[in-house]
């Protein structure tokens, strides 16, 4: 129930804009090609309501809200199958061109790839852009990393030839680098160095409660230690320090990543440590006694402080669009890299996800903030732009496929190949759903509740 109301809202609001911009390309795409588009359908099924326009297409919106099609003239069905013994008839698809017919099909992944550049471009121009500097704070002992050699203060420069912008592009390389080895490049001391190293494997869950593995190298960026908040009724309060302070020393050890100084004090409770602190141009000395408290069977210090984030910085207009760009070129490669190591048998097949647990993770991050939940938001739109690229019948890349064969051979393939391989199609995408509902009653954990009632 708790998914029907707190999640299923928010899903639904986003399937219904990114499946409009997909359906609206294949139908721009239709006009600009002179191919007559009968019906436009958000969803499928009964219709609730609609309205003709005056190029006499049917607009409607229909009961089940779970995708969308653009039925042009001619088609035999939603999938833009036509029939080939009928004639041709003017502005169906069949009598477009191959060009023509590809450029509609290709359209609708296109749209979604535009809309995430847009969205992505708006968000760089407006609310800017927040990354970590690829600078390496702390290395975990006996962790991948140690064991090649990465020590703190290292700066990222690429990695298995990709150029690295910021410490987000670590975490993306090391997401994908389960059961492979990365070519790191860094820069210490003005020389760059070279290594290669194979990272752990390890189960990560992150704050929606889905689990993946993921390559680990065991390390951690560099975070200045400047204070974003400090708790009024906390140690560092107490002892004076405030808001915008920079921990330069503490027990006169120079000290230049907050996830240092955190396991400093941490490591400390009950003892008085003496700070060096950076306030507006001026040098502070302050005592500062981290509280002792309870975590589990041991005892941590703690004062009360959290590091400062890293402002966004808002880009020119020529800066946010190139950040756009590279955002979607990026972002799809990593999906696409997922995706195959999924189907290559490198992930677990779990880690694939249907409805409700997309329904969970929108939800979710709707609460977290509006800017989450359009982040969240580019991010299907960019998996259902490529997912439809795969040439699979039933989906856009699987007519771009039949396109492709009809140009080769100088015509279409026979009516029964077509229907078969529809048929096959449709199999698959009715498989793949089912396997991933499954894995969302798995993870909900709704048949080991159902055979907990039924006894």
């Amino acid at each position: 129930m708790a998914i029907l109301i707190d999640y299923l809202p928010w899903f639904l609001a986003l399937l219904t804009v990114l499946v409009f911009v997909h359906e609206l390309g294949h139908y721009l795409a239709a006009r600009a090609v002179g191919v007559h588009a009968e019906t436009f359908s958000i969803g499928f099924g009964p219709e609730i309501f609609g309205f003709n326009d005056r190029r006499g297409c049917r607009w409607r919106f229909a009961l089940i809200p779970l995708g969308g099609y653009v039925k042009m003239r001619g088609d035999t069905n939603v999938a833009s199958v036509s029939t080939i013994s009928e004639p041709l008839v003017p502005g169906s698809l069949a009598s477009a061109s191959i060009g023509a017919r590809a450029l509609i099909f290709v359209a609708g992944p296109l749209a979604n790839f535009a809309l995430t550049g847009v969205v992505a471009f708006l968000m760089f121009l407006i609310v800017g852009q927040s990354s970590t500097p690829p600078i390496l704070g702390a290395v975990t002992p006996g962790s991948a990393a140690a064991s090649v050699g990465l020590e703190p203060g290292d700066r990222f420069i690429a990695i298995n030839g990709r150029n690295i912008r910021s410490f987000e592009d670590v975490r993306d390389a090391e997401l994908m680098a389960a059961g492979r080895d990365l070519k790191l490049e860094i820069e210490r001391f003005d020389q760059r160095i070279k290594l290669v190293a194979s990272p752990q494997i390890r189960s990560f869950e992150d704050r929606f409660g889905n689990t993946y593995e993921h390559g680990d190298l065991g390390i951690r960026a560099e975070i200045p230690v400047k204070l974003g908040e400090v708790a009024s009724d906390g140690a560092a309060s107490n002892a004076g320090l405030r808001v915008g302070d920079k921990i330069l020393k503490v027990d006169g050890i120079n000290i230049r990543d907050f996830g240092a100084f955190a396991d400093y004090i941490q490591a400390r409770p009950d003892k008085s440590i003496a700070m060096q602190v950076e306030r507006e141009g001026s040098l502070i000395s302050l005592a500062v006694t981290p509280a002792r408290i309870e975590v589990g069977e041991k005892f941590i210090g703690r004062i009360g402080v959290a590091a400062a984030p890293f402002d966004p910085i808002p880009l020119g207009l020529g800066s946010a669009a190139l950040e756009g760009v590279l955002f979607v070129w990026q972002k799809s490669g990593l999906i696409l890299d997922y995706l195959w190591q999924i189907i290559a048998g490198v992930r677990p097949v779990d880690e694939i996800g249907g409805v409700l647990r997309i329904a969970q993770i929108a939800g979710d991050t709707a609460a977290i903030s509006f800017t989450a939940l359009v982040g969240f938001g580019m991010m299907l739109s960019l998996n259902l732009g490529l997912i439809n690229l795969f040439p699979i019948p039933m989906l856009d890349g699987g007519h771009l496929l039949f396109l492709a064969i009809e140009w080769a051979r100088g015509r279409r393939l026979s009516e029964r190949v077509e229907e078969l391989s529809f048929r096959f199609g449709f199999a698959i995408v009715i498989v793949v759903m089912l396997f991933a509902t499954w894995n969302d009653l798995m993870h909900f954990q709704v048949i080991e509740r159902l055979r907990t009632w039924i006894g």
